[in-house]
């Protein structure tokens, strides 16, 4: 692609002016509203997977490893130099109720993400969207199961990939606190390891991120055309960044904070920066096949122009 894709901060100004849309705020709304509600139902349920740091100095004994009880799991972790432990307590029932309630919500969020993207596009395209439409991704089977299957790939799959990117980090990380108990014991090679396990998970955390914005034209080409296939939806979601896969992760790198401060206020910080995230990525994936098509008929034009 030779022609020159817009400054994203043209692209951003855009996505910000589209997205007070009433038909974006709408199914923003719904879909954040509901997402915090099934944050306080997971709370509320018992199904949230805590960790605690404890101090050290009380539990001296501790050794870190994993320890199986009749009533489930605790991975303790031993940090000598803060003179900190992290445990992460697990009961069997919490387990269970982590994964029943996490497969319902994933059930409900999977085709309403679906619906609010469609609205989001129809905006985008100038078209009359409707808050109704979020419907057709529970009330038609065929769009139901692509929904799973495509938030699958971007919400299972793109994290099981990042937690097996992050364990040679953590088992670095390991070795340098269980080789340097104390600050006098301190060397060059608990400062290689320390830095090792830093730049590792960085590593692993871009790549993750990396991963999510290689499938994430897949969820948009579903939501700008459901009647696709699934086989098409893939192909065509890829081909739809292709030339500029780039340029498109840098894009969405300079969301970062957004998605950081989505974690921080566990979503609700979403009804801004899901419509703000999700149109940018929108428009630039558009103003992309826009260049593509202009470059693919200028050599029929010429040709035309020397006949």
């Amino acid at each position: 692609m030779t022609k020159k894709m817009p400054h994203r901060r043209e692209l951003k100004i855009l996505a910000k002016r589209l997205m007070l849309n009433p038909i974006c705020m709408r199914v923003t709304f719904l879909l954040v509203g509901l997402q915090v509600a099934f944050y306080a139902l997971r709370y509320f349920l018992g199904a949230t997977l805590t960790y605690g740091l404890m101090d050290l100095s009380q539990y001296s004994d501790t050794v870190s490893g994993i320890y199986w009880n009749q009533e489930g799991v605790n991975i303790l972790f031993r940090m000598d130099l803060p003179q900190m432990i992290l445990a992460i307590p697990l009961t069997y029932q919490q387990i269970v109720r982590f994964l029943v309630v996490s497969v319902f919500i994933f059930l409900v969020l999977a085709p309403l993400r679906l619906g609010a993207m469609e609205g989001y596009w129809a905006v985008l395209r100038g078209d009359q969207g409707s808050v109704r439409r979020v419907g057709q991704w529970f009330r038609q089977p065929s769009r139901f199961g692509k929904a799973l299957v495509v938030e699958f790939f971007l919400e299972f799959f793109v994290r099981l990939v990042c937690i097996v990117a992050t364990i040679p980090s953590l088992y670095l990380f390991y070795r340098f606190y269980t080789t340097t108990p104390s600050v006098q014991a301190f060397t060059n090679t608990s400062a290689l390891l320390q830095m090792g396990a830093t730049v590792l998970a960085v590593a692993a955390a871009l790549f993750a991120f990396w991963l999510h914005s290689i499938f994430l034209p897949v969820r948009y080409c579903l939501c700008a055309h459901p009647e696709y296939t699934l086989g098409q939806t893939f192909r065509r979601g890829f081909q739809s960044a292709k030339g500029v896969r780039k340029a498109f992760f840098v894009f969405r790198l300079s969301y970062f904070p957004w998605f950081v401060a989505s974690q921080v206020t566990y979503g609700a910080i979403d009804l801004f920066a899901m419509p703000y995230t999700s149109l940018g990525g929108m428009v630039f994936l558009q103003e992309a096949a826009r260049i593509r098509q202009q470059q693919d008929t200028l050599p029929a034009s010429s040709e035309e122009g020397n006949s």
